[in-house]
């Protein structure tokens, strides 16, 4: 099932409170005193923002566009929107709704709707309405499915692997209604992959005779969170062919306390009680366009 996303997000800090308390009645005129409190300080770098926002267990709005080009040409496009829910190591829960264009693999366009929550994930797309007994609609799988496979900034190690290439820093101008700083720079796959298990077994079926590093940019608001992040995957090829997997994500409504839940139990069964397999809905980058890139050498 993991086949099915494979590629598929922490809050704003909150200002401190200027808070006026008035001292006890004296006999006399009444004297005021006004206490305020402590400004909190802002966290020195993204990684320290980001290990503050999931210890508070908040949770961000995502808009992710990936897409699978080649030579410049778009063969296939998947958007994800939706409310992911932290956690202490990261992205805990999620809810997102998913559009697929995909014309490489064959796969006409498609939509899915995922929910994680609870060690569970649960799906819904017309794809499987042909299939599932009447008067459900949802399919629960015991798979943990990561709501992206690529670069997975909203996890602390991943985010500090990252930053640790960063080349430039400067201007990064008006994301998302905040004014930003962009960080730019380049990360190993090898590095990644230590850190991130989902991209293991793509960094392993690339062959290459050099080390296969990744361009990136990193836009922070004032309070060191992501704002946007982009990151470009290009497959190392001896053919005149060149392929390239690159991911835009957008973060906002940072700081909410998103409320999760699984569906009905009433609408879902369970893909064990299914009596064939479903059908991919999203195309399988990690495992498809590592072997593509592995025959073509």
């Amino acid at each position: 099932m993991t086949r099915l996303l494979a590629l598929a997000a922490t809050a704003a800090v909150a200002p401190a409170l200027a808070l006026a308390v008035p001292a006890a009645a004296h006999s006399g005129p009444q004297a005021t005193m006004t206490a305020t409190r402590t400004p909190q300080k802002a966290p020195a770098n993204p990684v320290e923002a980001l290990r503050a926002q999931l210890a508070k267990k908040t949770s961000v709005h995502l808009d992710e566009t990936t897409r699978l080009t080649v030579d410049r040409e778009e063969f296939s496009r998947y958007r994800q929107v939706g409310t992911l829910r932290l956690g202490t190591s990261g992205v805990e829960a999620y809810d997102t709704k998913t559009k697929v264009a995909d014309i490489l693999f064959g796969t006409p366009t498609s939509s899915i709707r995922v929910v994680a929550v609870g060690g569970k994930t649960y799906l819904k797309s017309p794809l499987y309405d042909a299939m599932l007994p009447a008067g459900r609609t949802w399919v629960r799988t015991s798979d943990a499915i990561p709501y992206t496979n690529m670069v997975d900034i909203l996890q602390p190690k991943v985010l500090r692997t990252t930053l640790a290439g960063t080349k430039h820093k400067g201007r990064g101008g008006m994301v998302g209604g905040a004014r930003t700083t962009l960080l730019t720079g380049t990360v190993p796959l090898s590095a990644l992959a230590k850190v991130s298990p989902g991209l293991a077994p793509l960094a392993k079926s690339i062959k290459s005779g050099k080390p296969l590093v990744l361009p990136w940019k990193l836009w922070v608001g004032a309070d060191q969170l992501p704002r946007r992040f982009q990151v470009t995957l290009e497959l190392p090829s001896e053919s005149k062919y060149q392929a390239a997997i690159g991911v835009d994500s957008r973060y906002t409504a940072w700081g909410g306390k998103a409320v999760i839940t699984a569906p009905p139990a009433t609408l879902v069964v369970d893909e064990e009680d299914l009596t064939s397999d479903l059908p991919e809905v999203t195309p399988d980058y990690t495992t498809k366009v590592g072997s593509l890139a592995a025959r073509e050498h």
